[in-house]
């Protein structure tokens, strides 16, 4: 009578009357010799769209489960959810696999993996059904794993669900985090609940010295920001926290060597993208400026220049288009050269002026207004070293080639400028342009600052 009920309840599609059935079954029941029936109601129902009652479906696919005593009929229902990724079963799935010691063979790991990126490719997720889509992306994550696939495979899987999370702008939950944890230990996400300081329980390894966690955390950090588009600028807050930490960190390590440029470069690249968050100020984006002189002084002194340099050298190069507050970015590594150079009175830093005076003059801004510190920054360069008396047929030549080019593009920049202003406008229209202008106010230090410059060279030079 019971089954029936049960196969009535099936022919209806409807999981809350197949739930109402099951609640018949009583302990007289005999489920041994109706365990076949379980196994086909099991297989029917992991057909069907289970997403519209979640919590209704979760329950009864864990009684029918539950009510399977024949090893093999299990492990086969299980690993056809997995090869169907039927939603709220995959985690049951897996739950019952890890519990009896389960794997996936090779061939099984390659077909729930294709399952996997053909359900992502047409499903549509919404808000409500992310928590699911997460859940599941984590027990997916979890039987490959312990079946032997490959970890790149498993962080591919992992991060590109946590791309689509955060299109939603989604919180993360613990238990996917947990996932990435295993995958990746040093990843910024674990770094963030691990400064939650959350009591009794911690998710970064602290098994490992400073110098192999902080070189960890530096590669996940950099590879996680250049893949997330967005996720830096919608989490700024968290984001720039771990790059706290992690700069507090580096003051703990031994100082830098060659081998570790790349690395910090690449570091900094990423790092430059939390810094157009709408959630950062400009009083931290200044604390970010005093901080790539802090990284530099963390390299050994002949290290320094080639570290700046490099850092010069990547952002020019940069193929994904402009780097957000880039002028202001260059402006800083120039100044950060200048003062350890002439501050250090370091012939290590004297030796590299050349190239990295090549560097500068590759670096070209359109726009004069919005990128003033940045030829500020080259003119001081310029005065500080003819003050040191550095290398005068280098000064000379900078003096020609960088120095007096860069001039004469602020005064036609100014004279076109001035031409645009006399032209006949809307209000409007003039407002914009005096947005668009905003930087002129600081051209008269600009020249000023270019005339000092020139005042040295020539006195350095005709010595």
């Amino acid at each position: 009578m019971a089954l029936l009920k049960i196969s009535k309840a099936l022919d209806t599609k409807n999981i809350g009357e197949v739930y109402l059935a099951l609640q018949n079954l009583d302990d007289d029941f005999d489920l041994e010799k109706c365990e076949d029936s379980f196994s086909a109601f099991l297989n029917e129902i992991i057909t069907w769209d289970l997403k519209v009652s979640e919590e209704i479906s979760e329950a009864v696919i864990r009684h029918l489960i539950s009510l399977l005593h024949n090893k093999e009929s299990l492990r086969r229902i299980c690993e056809k959810i997995l090869k169907t990724q039927t939603a709220v079963a995959v985690q049951i799935a897996v739950e019952t696999m890890i519990e009896e010691n389960w794997r996936l063979s090779k061939d099984d790991c390659k077909e729930v993996w294709n399952k996997i990126e053909e359900t992502r490719k047409s499903q549509k997720l919404d808000e409500p059904g992310m928590k699911e889509f997460l859940r599941r992306t984590a027990a997916n994550c979890m039987i490959l794993r312990t079946s032997g696939a490959p970890s790149h495979s498993l962080s591919r899987l992992l991060f590109d669900a946590l791309t689509d999370s955060n299109e939603l702008r989604y919180i993360i939950p613990k238990f996917f985090l947990n996932e990435i944890a295993i995958v990746a230990p040093f990843h910024p996400l674990a770094v963030i609940e691990d400064l939650k300081n959350l009591p009794n329980y911690f998710i970064v390894p602290c098994v490992n010295s400073v110098e192999y966690s902080f070189r960890l955390k530096v590669d996940e950090f950099a590879k996680f920001i250049t893949r997330s588009s967005t996720y830096q600028k919608q989490h700024a807050r968290s984001i720039l926290k771990v790059f706290h930490h992690i700069c507090a960190e580096m003051e703990k390590i031994e100082p830098m060597e060659c081998e570790d440029i790349d690395r910090i470069v690449d570091f900094w690249i990423a790092a430059i993208g939390i810094f157009d968050g709408s959630e950062v100020s400009m009083d931290e984006i200044g604390e970010a400026a005093k901080l790539v002189e802090k990284t530099t002084r963390r390299f050994v002194l002949k290290r320094q220049p080639l570290f700046l340099k490099r850092f010069l050298r990547k952002i020019h190069d940069n193929e994904d288009g402009n780097i957000g507050l880039e002028p202001q970015i260059v402006a800083t590594i120039i100044t950060t050269f200048q003062r350890l150079a002439f501050g250090q009175r370091s012939s290590e830093y004297y030796e590299e002026l050349g190239e990295f005076w090549t560097l500068c003059m590759k670096m070209k801004y359109n726009d004069v207004y919005l990128s003033t510190v940045f030829y500020s920054s080259c003119f001081t360069l310029a005065q500080a070293q003819a003050v040191f008396r550095v290398k005068k047929e280098l000064c000379l030549e900078v003096y020609e080639k960088i120095l007096k080019p860069m001039h004469q593009q602020i005064v036609d920049f100014v004279e076109m400028k001035k031409i645009e202003a006399n032209k006949e406008m809307s209000d409007e229209q003039r407002m914009m342009m005096e947005q668009a202008n905003i930087g002129a106010t600081y051209f008269s230090i600009l020249v000023c600052t270019y005339q000092n410059a020139e005042e040295k060279i020539v006195e350095f030079t005709k010595s």
